[in-house]
């Protein structure tokens, strides 16, 4: 009956049109949704052979179609209570001035019990700044000299702070929780720190550059069985402050046993909070490193940390770096953010990375076991920005997934992508844009050709929720790439790829808006994609189950698939070639 009545609207589309002097069809779909046609726009309305999909065909080539089961009917007056979409070919993608400021982000929760932990295994002391400390000790920079004050003064029976003849160099072996105020100004100095306890770092307008080492050194040592150093050290950048730290060109052989790995470098754990400002230059080593965790503290501490590198990266930590708020700018030379050994998770505050290199990455390649070499954004605003062959802004060695918050990010270099996992793929949530620039790269041991990419997952792929807004300009180049299946459930993805073809040493690499090596499946949300080639192709089976899927290309077959099952949703192709 269904099809009975579609043939019959069908036929008299035209003629109910003029005596109604309607000028707009609408298609109402099961779903809830509707969609409007200029009637002077259709030039035929069809069916396949078993009258099971409809096709709307327009005047300027193009196809749209519908499961005969999907439609609920076809009315010439708006209707009422439904989401009226339509669809046009000319979309693009831009980065939105707005996101600065509308990005999502979750709220630092701060355990309250001593016994208690949170979900990153922390006792209630890794929030507390000073409260238990046994006293303060102010360190003041004065060209090449360093003065100290102990307060109490009974401190110094339990704190030794020695300083050089030569320069002002100053170490200190602490064995209480102690709060060190760091104040004044050297081009010839540092500050280094033999700690048994957790211990609070306040930078007070204080500028420190070391001609031949780190500014800030945190190591570990044994003296007389009690040992210094890998403990917490809590980085407090008071309200109003601004303090700068720089390394040398060159490090000077650090003591046996030791390490000096950055301008900011600990054994130990780094949690900076405040509300003022940390400049970073380093000339020689990373910007700030740790052989465990680093930590930005948010909610009313809403640190600034500006670093730039000429050399290595940005930030090296081994554990993992986890940011709950401020506001971190990384120039790199190198990577912006690595972590070997562990993750990255950003849950509020702004990460703005230009690196050569990898921007934001985990680089664990070890056979060790309990490493989850993941990237977590659930939210916050990243931008990342990053140049050089092969490079990457963001690449995982385990999963990405996304949740909230807003990324942004740009590839250049030959062979880059914007946002890489070797493991699975994510976006539940928040939403993301990527550049990708650069054309392909031959690899000529695998005889392969490496595409550019926004997006590329060795894994599956999986949107539900999330907002995807990908252009890829480079010859070659592709919007998402992907080794494994794509999954969709929900959210708005847009793919433009206006590269052409690209062909080095008998290779060709094909610009694509979607390209899977397996199938792709869209069982809800909303896809468009445009681009020279096949706007979506795939190996395996294409699959549209609910939703839609908008598909132009300039010059080719718009969808390329092995199959195509459609049983819902409304699709709409480019069928015209232009010349």
């Amino acid at each position: 009956m269904k099809r009975i009545t579609l043939l019959i609207l069908s036929a008299v589309l035209f003629f109910s049109a003029k005596a109604e002097d309607a000028t707009t069809v609408y298609v109402l779909c099961t779903d809830g949704t509707a969609q409007s046609y200029e009637i002077e726009s259709i030039a035929h309305i069809t069916f396949d052979a078993d009258a099971s999909h409809l096709f709307l065909n327009t005047t300027d080539g193009i196809k749209v179609t519908y499961p005969v089961s999907f439609v609920d009917c076809i009315q010439f007056e708006e209707p009422d209570k439904v989401e009226l979409q339509s669809y046009v070919t000319d979309f693009d993608v831009a980065i939105d001035p707005s996101d600065d400021t509308s990005y999502s982000f979750i709220k630092e929760k701060v355990t309250t019990v001593e016994t208690a932990t949170n979900d990153y295994g922390d006792f209630i002391e890794n929030f507390i700044d000073d409260e238990e400390a046994k006293g303060t000790v102010t360190v003041t920079y004065s060209g090449t000299t360093a003065s100290f004050t102990y307060n109490p003064t009974s401190l110094k029976n339990t704190v030794v702070v020695v300083a050089s003849g030569t320069s002002s160099d100053v170490v200190a072996y602490a064995m209480k929780k102690v709060r060190f105020i760091l104040t004044g100004s050297t081009t010839d100095g540092s500050f280094k720190l033999y700690a048994a306890k957790k211990s609070r770092i306040t930078l007070n307008n204080v500028s420190i550059t070391n001609a031949d080492g780190g500014a800030l050194i945190f190591p570990k040592t044994t003296v007389s069985g009690t040992e210094f150093g890998g403990k917490t050290l809590y980085i407090e950048l008071p309200a109003g402050t601004v303090n700068t730290l720089a390394d040398g060109t060159t490090y000077a052989e650090p003591p046996a046993g030791e390490s000096m790995k950055g301008v900011v470098f600990s054994e130990g754990q780094f949690i900076f909070s405040g509300t003022g400002t940390l400049n970073v230059n380093a000339n020689y080593g990373h910007g700030i490193a740790s052989d465990d965790y680093v930590r930005v503290r948010g909610g009313s501490h809403n640190p600034v940390i500006n670093i730039t590198t000429s050399n290595k990266d940005g930030i090296s930590v081994n554990d993992y770096f986890l940011m709950n708020g401020g506001t971190v700018t990384v120039q790199s030379a190198d990577d912006g953010v690595d972590v070997g050994k562990g993750y990255v998770e950003i849950n509020a505050g702004k990460l703005i990375v230009q690196s050569v290199d990898e921007g934001i990455t985990t680089s664990f390649e070890g056979t060790e076991t309990g490493i989850v070499p993941d990237i977590r954004m659930n939210g916050g605003l990243v931008k990342v920005t990053t140049s050089g062959d092969k490079g990457m802004a963001i690449k995982s060695i385990g999963k990405y997934t996304q949740t909230g918050g807003i990324v942004q990010a740009t590839v250049s270099g030959k062979g880059s992508k914007a946002i890489e996992s070797d493991g699975d793929m994510s976006f539940a949530g928040g939403k993301a844009v990527a550049f990708a620039q650069g054309t392909p790269i031959y690899d000529a041991t695998e005889e392969d050709m490496k595409s550019s990419a926004c997006v590329r997952s060795k894994g599956a792929l999986t949107i539900s929720g999330a907002t995807l807004q990908l252009k890829a300009t480079g010859n070659g180049a592709k919007g998402i790439n992907n080794g494994g299946v794509i999954s969709m459930t929900s959210g708005d993805v847009t793919v433009v790829a206006e590269g052409g073809d690209h062909t080095e040493s008998g290779e060709r690499s094909r610009a694509r808006g979607i390209n899977g090596d397996s199938d792709i499946q869209i069982k809800g949300g909303f896809v468009r994609a445009r681009a020279v080639d096949n706007a979506v192709h795939t190996e395996g089976s294409l699959t549209l189950d609910g939703g839609a899927l908008h598909a132009f290309s300039a010059e080719k077959t718009s969808v390329s698939a092995v199959s195509v099952n459609h049983t819902a949703g409304w699709m709409v192709e480019k069928i015209k070639i232009t010349p």
